[in-house]
């Protein structure tokens, strides 16, 4: 549309005996409202796509999943996480803060299998959100815990149930925010083709230990996953559960340290997130070493090289092939 020359203005305003400005201004402003009408649609839809765009506010509960969600969505989403590194998921109680987060969310990826069954009084909070558990299609081993079966919630030990949690978290982002599903799609392959990367490695650690010396014991039952990954074997747990709220009877204990002493045990393995105290007595009692920085509930912190899911599965098997060579 052509300019029209301040000289013109002028020759208009001397005609009709009026100021200048505002023939400006209602000239502008006529020109501004063909401008809008110019940027529009026929239909009447904007034609700035991005502002029609809304960024998916995403929940993901335990820190693992928050993880998995951060390699899968990049920058793509805003996203919270629940559960922090170094906490106990087994006895972790969330804050106001997080039932805020909860209330606001787009998408509540949850693990399910016991682990945050906290957020079954709290999504009432979100009821709005879309909630998709992201261990579904895992292959879940069991327990027996004071002679019932329970399924053990552990399953991120093994690569394999990481990269269908990776597809699970993918495909729950793609439905809800199909305009980034090409972004999310091949981040998810990428980091499955990571995982596998990551298995090989973490075999070829493991492979170091001599065959006789690949034998487990922990503060909890929570590798039973990663021993069947990757050939060891879990002989026992100071807590003989598959969750950290059970407590040893006092005959509990005295049998472990007689399979310690049979099983010719050459460490006991502590998780970062429990305190080790009684592991660190029965490490004693037994004359063996106490390891007890393992990252069994938890991720590292940021920084540590064990806050990706990949990176704690690496650290995981560092410590235990050098504690147990």
């Amino acid at each position: 549309m052509k300019k029209i020359s301040a000289l013109l203005i002028l020759s208009i305003s001397a005609r009709l005996r009026v100021p200048a400005l505002p023939i400006l201004a209602l000239i502008g402003f006529t020109f501004a409202g063909v401008g809008l009408a110019a940027c529009s649609s026929d239909d009447g839809t904007s034609a700035n796509t991005s502002a029609q765009h809304q960024t998916l506010n995403v929940v993901a509960t335990t820190v693992q999943i928050t993880a998995l969600t951060k390699q899968v969505a990049g920058d793509k989403i805003q996203l919270t996480g629940i559960i922090p590194p170094g906490a106990d998921a087994h006895e972790f109680e969330p804050t106001s803060g997080d039932l805020q987060a909860i209330e606001r969310a787009d998408l509540i990826l949850r693990h399910g299998i016991g682990l945050d069954d906290w957020i079954d009084d709290t999504l009432k909070a979100g009821d709005h959100a879309e909630i998709v558990t992201v261990t579904e299609g895992v292959a879940l081993r069991t327990a027996e815990e004071d002679g019932k079966t329970v399924d053990d919630p552990h399953v991120w030990h093994d690569p394999a149930n990481d990269k269908i949690m990776v597809d699970n978290v993918a495909a729950a982002l793609d439905k809800l925010d199909s305009t980034n599903k090409s972004t999310y799609d091949a981040n998810a392959f990428a980091y499955k083709a990571q995982l596998d990367d990551t298995r090989e490695q973490v075999q070829a650690i493991i492979n170091t230990i001599p065959p006789a010396n690949r034998k487990l014991v922990t503060n909890h039952d929570a590798l039973s996953y990663f021993a069947n990954a990757f050939g060891l074997q879990v002989v026992g747990a100071v807590i003989p559960s598959v969750s950290t709220e059970a407590e040893p009877s006092a005959q509990d204990t005295a049998a472990l340290l007689d399979v310690i002493r049979r099983e010719q045990v050459k460490a006991i393995f502590a998780e970062s997130s429990i305190n080790p105290k009684l592991a660190t007595t029965l490490a004693n009692d037994a004359g063996v070493r106490i390891i007890d920085d393992l990252y069994g509930d938890s991720l590292g912190e940021p920084g540590s090289g064990a806050d990706t899911v990949d990176g704690m599965l690496l650290a995981n098997a560092r410590k235990i092939a050098d504690a147990l060579k």
